[in-house]
């Protein structure tokens, strides 16, 4: 299997599945996250886009990633792409900006060692090719008890080192099993065609990786320890008087 390698020096963020389409697109909200909890990186495995299953070429992706992220800027984007559908076909590894980011795009599974952290990122895919198939599959296999069914059948296929996460997305369910070291970013799909809500609710979910160590979040606190985060990025507090607070909430813990 073709597989990418970095090194992501540095607190990261990761998650998947925006399926942005026109009008609507969480990334400017995710990367604002992201410089919130002082991360350097945002981890994006797949299904940014929800509609551009095409040949790209570099201008046409960094016009597409400067829309779906507006104005924001400061972090490196790592951005491993759904080989199977929604994402760009990418004809190579690309490292280029667009606007204030700097952006690593692959179109296969990265291996990277994330703040301390060896990871196998990939966006699932390549444990099932459709992403219906792959929540139901999850699905069914938690309701006889064995969470994160393809993440673990996946991870045992790829013989990955004992140390190694596997991380990925594609099911739209999160989740992470620290004694298997794998794990799921959830979904931040909202609507479906004509504005329609999505068939699975988004999760709002989220993984941190910082200091060697990975929790899993969700946006509001109901998954981890973060619950300052809601009102941190509601639109009345100034960006940078939120950076500050959320830094000397993090000292106190």
């Amino acid at each position: 299997m073709r597989y990418y390698r970095a090194v992501i020096e540095g607190a990261a963020v990761m998650a998947s599945d925006l399926h942005c389409r026109p009008g609507r697109c969480r990334a400017p909200l995710l990367a604002r996250l992201a410089r919130i909890l002082g991360a350097e990186s945002l981890i994006v495995l797949g299904d940014l886009f929800d509609d551009m299953h095409r040949l790209v070429s570099l201008e046409e992706l960094r016009r597409a990633l400067k829309w779906a992220f507006g104005d924001a800027g400061g972090l490196e984007v790592y951005y491993v792409t759904s080989g199977s559908s929604h994402d760009p076909i990418l004809p190579r590894d690309l490292h280029f900006k667009a606007g204030g980011l700097r952006v690593h795009a692959y179109p296969g599974p990265l291996v990277a060692r994330v703040d301390g952290v060896w990871a196998f990122l990939t966006h699932g895919d390549i444990a099932l090719r459709n992403g219906a198939h792959a929540f139901l599959a999850n699905v069914a296999a938690a309701a006889r008890g064995v969470r994160l069914y393809l993440e673990k059948r996946l991870r045992r296929a790829l013989r990955l080192p004992p140390s190694w996460w596997l991380i990925m997305g594609h099911t739209h369910i999160p989740g992470m099993d620290r004694s298997a070291r794998v794990a799921n970013t959830g979904s931040w799909r909202e609507l479906w065609v004509a504005g329609l809500p999505y068939w699975r609710p988004p999760s709002n979910t989220f993984i941190l990786v910082e200091g060697g160590e990975l929790k899993l979040a969700r946006l509001g606190g109901e998954v981890g320890e973060l619950p300052w985060l809601r009102r941190l990025l509601a639109p009345s507090p100034p960006i940078m008087e939120a950076t500050r607070l959320a830094y000397s909430r993090r000292a106190q813990r």
